[in-house]
């Protein structure tokens, strides 16, 4: 019977149903991605150590400084492919699929490492988990959802928290940024993902009905357009190697270059351009490939608010 309780009404949202991954035994929904990796962790062989990349967010060390794990870091190559320590066999290591683009270095990285690492897909929620191999995702990096994370795993998710999230308050940005723009909602948003440090909960059933009304099918297949006009235009600019044509949709369009003055005049141009990650400058030396890629890198946008056209200036704004 249908839900008849309210005498007014709610968000009228579509409902598409066709979010990647689907809630079961071996799937589950939290509040968050670093929750989503604590959930992995739980359920796998206790590892003396975990071996984390440089060149990578801070905010995946909680999960591990949580349940006592030690944290060990690697390099990677100026590809983004991970440069493997020599590991014992008590040792997990953390692969990273860098914007959705590094597919084929996290699975050959995890083919020589069966049983012993886990994949961070935060940047790469269209890349399918590999056979075998548990891997979570942060969907907020994605659509317009405040929180959530998913962990997959080819065993029973088990030992999940018992209390769901509660979004509302958290989700306040995303109706200040239809109302008053992505300016006046910023100073919201950056309060909602400081509280993303909380304990892991499930995840909300606010945020699971957003998800449920995103259509992520048309999401991907512009994300995939887009790639292609600005990789078309801008891949021999790019000292970054990237595919002709990701296997899956992209988070953004990451490009390394040699214009000096880029970041700057993009930015005062309008466009959002993230630095991923600031605390990678910080803890690493000026040469080192992890710096280089930080203080280098620009995540061009191609998401599925744009369009060819908007990727066409875009373009124009970078080349002149």
């Amino acid at each position: 019977m249908p839900d008849m309780t309210g005498g007014f009404f709610g968000l009228e949202l579509p409902d598409y149903g066709n979010f990647p991954y689907t809630e079961g035994p071996c799937c589950a929904y939290l509040n968050s991605g670093r929750a989503a990796l604590e959930c992995l962790l739980r359920h796998m062989p206790r590892p003396a150590c975990l071996y984390v990349p440089r060149f990578i967010c801070d905010t995946v060390l909680e999960a591990p400084a949580r349940l006592g794990i030690p944290v060990r870091r690697y390099n990677c190559t100026p590809r983004l492919a991970p440069i493997l320590p020599a590991m014992r066999g008590d040792e997990l290591v953390l692969l990273v699929n860098y914007f959705g683009l590094t597919d084929e270095a996290v699975a050959a990285a995890a083919a020589q490492l069966p049983g012993r690492c886990l994949v961070d897909a935060t940047t790469a929620l269209y890349s399918p988990a590999l056979p075998g191999v548990p891997t979570f995702y942060s969907p907020r990096k994605f659509c317009g959802v405040a929180d959530g994370g998913v962990a997959c795993a080819p065993f029973p998710l088990l030992q999940l928290p018992g209390a769901d999230d509660q979004s509302s308050s958290r989700s306040l940005y995303l109706l200040q940024r239809v109302e008053s723009g992505a300016e006046a909602a910023l100073p919201a948003s950056e309060a909602a993902e400081a509280t993303l440090a909380a304990p892991p909960r499930r995840m909300s059933q606010l945020t699971r009905r957003l998800l449920r009304s995103i259509d992520f099918t048309t999401a991907a297949a512009r994300r995939m357009e887009n790639y292609a006009t600005l990789h078309h235009a801008l891949g021999d600019l790019n000292h970054l190697p990237l595919p002709e044509m990701p296997r899956h949709a992209p988070m953004c369009y990451p490009l390394v270059s040699g214009i000096p003055g880029l970041r700057d005049a993009l930015i005062d141009a309008g466009v959002a351009l993230p630095l991923y990650w600031p605390e990678v400058i910080d803890a690493t030396d000026a040469g080192a490939e992890e710096n280089k890629l930080a203080r280098r890198l620009l995540p061009l946008p191609l998401d599925q608010r744009y369009t060819k056209t908007d990727m066409q200036r875009l373009v124009k704004l970078i080349l002149g």
